[in-house]
C-alpha cells in the first residue's frame, strides 16, 4: 500500500494567512493613504518669505535695564500683516520671541545704564517657527559731565550723582529681517 503524503497542518495555516493578508492588505493601503494628507501644497497656495525680508514689531512691555538681566525672555508683537504677493503670512499682533542681549544698570558718578534686545523668531500663519534677526540698543542719559562739575563744586560728594536707566517703552517699534527663507502654506 502506497502512503499518501499530506501537507501538515502548519503550512495549510501559513497558506491560509497569506491568502487573508493578501485580501486585506489592499484595503489597508487605500484607507492609510486615504487617510494620509501627503498631497503637497498646491503651487498658488505656497508663498516664500526670502532671507532678509523686512518688517516690524513693538514692544508689549516696558524693558528697562534697571530690572532686566541679560537672557531674560521677551515678547513682541507684529505691528501689521505681512503680506508676500497679497497674502498674509505672518498675521499682525501675532506674538514674537526674543531675549535681553545686555542690561546694565545706571551706576554712580553719572554712568547711564545700557540695555541691547534680541528679537529671534516669530510664527508664520501655517504655524512655522520663523528666525528672525534684529537688534535695538538704548542707553541711559549720561550724567558724567554734570558729575565733573559736581566734584567741583562740592568735592567727593559729587560722586554720588547716579546716571539714569536705560528705558525702552511699550509700543516701541523695531525694524526685524527674517533670518531664512521660509515655504508658508497658505490656506
Amino acid at each position: 500500500m502506497q502512503k499518501t503524503t499530506h501537507p501538515s497542518r502548519a503550512f495549510h495555516t501559513v497558506v491560509m494567512m497569506l491568502v487573508v493578508v493578501s485580501f486585506i492588505t489592499p484595503g489597508i493601503t487605500a484607507l492609510s493613504a486615504a487617510t494620509r494628507n501627503d498631497d503637497p501644497p498646491k503651487a498658488e497656495n505656497v508663498r516664500v518669505i526670502p532671507d532678509g525680508f523686512e518688517f516690524n514689531v513693538v514692544t508689549i512691555d516696558e524693558i528697562t535695564s534697571k530690572t532686566a538681566t541679560e537672557g531674560d525672555p521677551l515678547t513682541f508683537k507684529v505691528a501689521e500683516d505681512v503680506k508676500i504677493n497679497g497674502q498674509v503670512v505672518i498675521a499682525k499682533d501675532s506674538l514674537v520671541k526674543g531675549t535681553v542681549a545686555q542690561a546694565k544698570k545706571a551706576g554712580m558718578m553719572g554712568r547711564g545704564g545700557t540695555l541691547g534686545i534680541r528679537v529671534e523668531s516669530a510664527t508664520t500663519i501655517d504655524n512655522q517657527k520663523l528666525k528672525l534677526r534684529s537688534t535695538k540698543g538704548k542707553e541711559g542719559d549720561d550724567k558724567t559731565g554734570t558729575t565733573v562739575a559736581l566734584v567741583v563744586l562740592f568735592g567727593p560728594l559729587g560722586f554720588l550723582k547716579k546716571g539714569k536707566n536705560a528705558v525702552i517703552k511699550p509700543g516701541t517699534p523695531i525694524k526685524v529681517y527674517t533670518d531664512e527663507e521660509k515655504k508658508v502654506e497658505i490656506k
